[in-house]
Order: C-alpha cells, then structure tokens, then sequence
C-alpha cells in the first residue's frame, strides 16, 4: 500500500509541470509605459496588470517576452507567440489575429520635416512624393497604409528615425502619441498635415494559438471589466486618462479632408 501511494505521489509531481506549462501562454512585451513596462524579465503597467488579472480568474498565467512590434507581428503569424497587447486592427491583421477591445480611442498623425527639407507638406498629394520615414510593422492610419509612397524608408526603432530625419537621410517622419512625438516636436518643424481617425485598442490571440480554447472566457471577461466599469481602475492606478467605452459595433468611418487637416468621420 505505501508503495502504491509513493508511487502516486512521484506521478502527481511529474504531472504538475506538464499542467502549470499547459495553463502558461506566451506574451509580447514592448516599452510604452505607463500602459506597457518591460522590467526584471516582467511585464507591468496597464493593460499587463489588466491582462494578468483576467487570467488568474481562468486558471492562465503569461509568460513575457519583450519583443519590438515588427517581430510580434512576423511570430504572429507563424504562430510562435499566444498573446499580444495594446495594438490596433487591420485588415490584413484580421487574417491572423482574433481581437479583444478593451477601449475606444481616436488617433492623431502628424509629420515633422528635416531640418534640409524646407517645404512644408499640406496634403497627401505633396507627402507622396518625397521621402517618408516609419516604424517597421506598425499600423499609422486607415490613408497612409493605403498611400503608394514614392519612397518610403522603414527602421525597426524610433531612434532611428530621429538620426535620419536630423542627417536629412529623410525627408519627413509620421509620428503620434504612440510613437514618441515628444522626441520629434523638441527638434523638428511640425507639418501642416496631420490626419485623425477612429481607433480602438486591442489584445489579440493568434489563429494558432493554444489560447485560442479560452478566447470566449477571455473576450467574456474582458467585455464584463468594460460594462461594469472596472477596467477603468487600471488607468486610474497609473495616474492615466480613463478611456471611451462603446458597446455597438464599431462605426463606419469616411475620411474627411477638412483644410489640412484630414479627419476620420464616423457613423
């Protein structure tokens, strides 16, 4: 009988790893606090402290990588990564991205010049035909990623950017909140042209993922932090603007070219 139990014992024990490792998921980390924080081999701030709670209640834990977005977007795809934060959609992501809303927001684009570039840029009409400088991967707007650039120059990181533009290697950089404008607007001319649109945020489980079995409790839960208000905790804890919260579906939208400005208008 002793011999049955300690054998029992050993099997449990072996079984427990296989368990913990089958309830742990891959997760993308970037630096953007105080939404993202990548610290220590963690992942903190508002939507990991969001994220990591929903989990818990299901049973899930996230093991955090830090990953620049190009590269989440490329394992993604290859189904090498189960869970990625803070993005927005696209069409082409859609093919292989299920998202989760976890805010409305909307979004403005504006373009700084080269200090050699001395014309200033009203319209998209003048941006196409000069030199372009991106973020590899990243989603800027609904016009710009539909724009056939003479030239475009795309970087993995924003200090990259920063050294082109200041060199003239560049014309003009697309920038906004999410991609450290504050780094632009200390040193460089700002264009006329800026573009607005409509914008919510996401987390996202790839098509191949093993989480894709709890996307509804995952989706559920989250849908209920939103209604209920919770959700709004998290920003408040880090000191941060409580985001919209919309429960239709999301509204058509139609660029609007209103002087320099071009604006995303939403039904």
């Amino acid at each position: 009988m002793k011999k049955e139990i300690y054998l029992l014992l050993i099997s449990l024990t072996l079984l427990l790893p296989m368990f913990a490792s089958a309830n742990t998921f891959i997760g993308h980390c970037r630096n953007y606090p105080p939404e993202l924080i990548f610290e220590d081999g963690k992942c903190k701030g508002i939507i990991p402290d969001l994220v990591l709670d929903i989990f818990s209640e299901l049973g899930l834990k996230v093991k955090w990588q830090k990953v620049p977005w190009g590269r989440s977007v490329i394992d993604a795809q290859k189904g090498d990564v189960d869970l990625l934060i803070r993005h927005s959609m696209t069409p082409a992501r859609e093919y292989y991205l299920n998202p989760i809303k976890y805010a409305d927001a909307t979004r403005t684009f504006s373009f700084f010049k080269s200090p050699n570039f001395k014309p200033d840029i009203k319209s998209y009409d003048e941006l196409v035909k000069v030199n372009v400088g991106a973020i590899r991967g990243v989603f800027y707007s609904p016009i710009f990623s539909q724009l056939e650039l003479t030239q475009l120059t795309v970087v993995g990181e924003t200090r990259q950017l920063l050294g082109m533009l200041e060199r003239g290697r560049i014309d003009v950089v697309v920038t906004s909140k999410s991609h450290d404008i504050h780094l632009f607007e200390d040193k460089f001319d700002k264009a006329t042209l800026t573009e607005t649109f409509y914008n919510p945020n996401y987390i996202s489980i790839p098509n191949d993922s093993k989480l894709m079995a709890h996307y509804d409790d995952i989706a559920r839960l989250m849908l209920d932090y939103r209604k209920s208000g919770k959700i709004d905790s998290y920003f408040e804890k880090y000191d941060a603007p409580t985001p919209e919260q919309t429960f239709d579906d999301a509204p058509a939208c139609e660029a609007v070219n209103k002087g320099n400005n071009i604006s995303a208008v939403c039904y």
